[in-house]
């Protein structure tokens, strides 16, 4: 009897084992599987590493991550190749990305050094070799048909100045080397802003969003302005302020990840006061074990 009952308990046992590990593999999300923990940019290479990036048609981390793909492909077509079938989404911007970071939807993902700091709790920062880094450069315009021309040019000056240089600094920024300049720093001719309360709506790469929010709260703090922001994909409101989507119906000014949409709404007469002003480094982050 005291034998009969040892081997049921032992059957017990197994089943119970057996149920677990069934129940463990269907919580599992779809088309993951563990993978060694990544500590080098080598490792984005291994079998089974799941990888992200910001859609190259959406936003310029996106392009970043493709030209370092790019330069690796000189040195190492394999690596280059076996990174390029690990990834798995493209986002729409880096924020999005980052998100799925934090939820461990992927391992690793191209990001901005600037988003990897605001999640150092949840995410490791892998360097990308110098010899195929990039440096991204960010630049801002004042867009035409604002009807506060004169404090929306107060504004940008006041975000560039050294007093906030400290802060750019913090959030994971760099300013530009000391021969940027302005990309066409000839203003337009604007019309007086009217005699009511100053309403500026900033359009801003979602890389900004946490620096941007915190200096616009600090500007209207010391000033009598409302500062409004929207935060989205540099291509996107790129387009929509292609679209008309300027001044009283949009935006009046414009912080692009990519200084090519500046140019274009300069070159077409949309904006002015174009100014390189912030760097960046790419990097890829990747999931705490």
């Amino acid at each position: 009897m005291i034998r009969e009952w040892a081997l049921r308990k032992s059957l017990l046992g197994v089943v119970v084992l057996l149920l677990l590990v069934i129940l463990g593999s269907a919580c599992q999300e779809p088309g993951s599987q563990a993978v060694p923990p990544l500590t080098r940019f080598s490792d984005l290479a291994g079998k089974g590493v799941r990888i992200g990036i910001v859609d190259p048609d959406l936003g310029p981390a996106g392009r970043y991550a493709v030209a370092v793909l790019e330069k690796l492909k000189l040195s190492d077509a394999t690596a280059a190749a076996a990174i390029n079938n690990n990834i798995v989404t493209s986002e729409s911007h880096v924020r999005a990305l980052l998100d799925k970071l934090r939820r461990r939807e992927v391992d690793a993902g191209f990001i901005y050094r600037s988003d990897a700091q605001t999640a150092t709790d949840s995410l490791n920062v892998i360097e990308i070799p110098a010899s195929f880094s990039v440096s991204p450069e960010y630049a801002l315009a004042r867009i035409q048909g604002s009807l506060y021309p004169d404090d929306a040019l107060d504004f940008i000056v006041w975000l560039m100045a050294s007093a906030q240089r400290e802060t750019w600094v913090k959030y994971g920024f760099k300013p530009p080397p000391v021969s940027a300049s302005a990309v066409n720093a000839t203003p337009a001719a604007v019309a007086a802003p009217p005699a009511s309360k100053v309403n500026l709506t900033v359009f801003a790469a979602a890389v900004f969003y946490d620096i941007l929010k915190d200096l616009a709260q600090k500007y209207m703090s010391l000033n009598h302005i409302e500062i409004a922001c929207e935060f989205a994909g540099s291509g996107k409101l790129y387009q929509k302020i292609e679209q008309g989507a300027q001044g009283r119906y949009g935006a009046d000014i414009f912080l692009s990840a990519a200084p090519r949409y500046v140019i274009e709404l300069g070159d077409s007469g949309l904006a002015d006061q174009q100014q390189i002003f912030m760097r960046n480094d790419l990097v890829v982050g990747v999931v705490k074990p």
